[in-house]
């Protein structure tokens, strides 16, 4: 197994005009990771629906699946698609050609009234579906600034189960936005033998200013894990600013590549990035080897 792998961090400004803008901006940075001979391109939570409270029907969310199918299969590159409103759903490759259609998504609410997940769904470069993680933890919090309180529950339901799924380069655990406030969650990724995790985000400027580097890189040491935060970034509304920052850090803790300059000069982490960097994960192995600390627990 060649454990080297080139990754994008495809960080996006969602814009409230709808789905399609927001398709646009990523089908170009997809486009972008392509030309850089990315392997594995990440996108950020939310990235078709960011702050829309309408309800999605089932057909909308089968053609969202079907075209990020398509974009990872003419890219060739396996493709975190940040996150959605998904209905409860499961997969089967019926024709053994791995295409998304609405054949081979089976639908598994029985209420038309049920809340969708915030799912992130995971391709391969062959357009299959890799896995699918609901997210866990449900950010509703009274945050200082514009907006004042979040209820994400109200729009969503809670996941159940964290998600680790099999790669080229090793096992790759999933996680979303505020999953990055509770240890115990990734400490459980890490237990299912995930290498690295990606952990599309949409980190509000506020809290994303003091705490974003700090526990990306605070879970990356306690787990020696590679993590990569692809965060939205940027003015959404004049209520709704994100953080952006995206990065990867390794197990180490170190930041290895960043969206903007290092001393954030200028807003400089904001806006549309591509962030490209490789991911070693034969580094990976050594550091565990030589500072074994997960052999060390005594609370498990």
């Amino acid at each position: 197994m060649v454990r080297r792998f080139r990754v994008g961090l495809c960080q996006m400004v969602s814009q409230l005009e709808g789905v399609e803008t927001n398709f646009s901006t990523l089908e170009g940075l997809l486009g972008r990771a392509s030309k850089a001979n990315c392997q594995l391109a990440v996108l950020p939570e939310n990235l078709l629906t960011f702050g829309l409270k309408a309800r999605f029907t089932r057909d909308e969310q089968v053609e969202w699946l079907v075209r990020f199918s398509a974009l990872a299969r003419a890219h060739k590159l396996w493709l975190v698609a940040g996150s959605m409103p998904l209905h409860g759903f499961s997969w089967a490759d019926r024709d053994g050609d791995g295409k998304v259609s609405a054949d081979t998504i089976l639908w598994h609410d029985a209420s038309e009234g049920a809340k969708p997940f915030a799912t992130c769904v995971v391709f391969d470069d062959q357009g299959r579906i890799a896995s699918a993680y609901r997210k866990m933890h449900l950010f509703d919090a009274d945050v200082k600034d514009n907006m004042g309180a979040y209820r994400e529950s109200d729009s969503f339901a809670h996941g159940d189960m964290p998600v680790v799924c099999e790669t080229p380069w090793g096992r790759m655990g999933v996680g979303i936005c505020y999953d990055l406030r509770f240890p115990e969650y990734f400490r459980a990724l890490r237990q299912q033998g995930a290498d690295f995790v990606v952990l599309p985000s949409a980190f509000t400027w506020a809290t994303g200013k003091v705490h974003w580097e700090l526990l990306l890189r605070a879970r990356a040491v306690e787990n020696q894990i590679v993590m990569i935060g692809v965060n939205q970034g940027g003015e959404h509304t004049p209520q709704r600013k994100t953080w952006g920052d995206s990065m990867v850090v390794n197990g180490w803790g170190e930041i290895i590549a960043r969206a903007g300059d290092d001393k954030l000069l200028e807003d400089s982490q904001l806006g549309e990035h591509l962030v490209v960097t490789q991911v070693d994960l034969d580094e990976l192995e050594l550091l565990r080897k030589d500072m074994p600390v997960w052999n060390h627990r005594r609370l498990q």
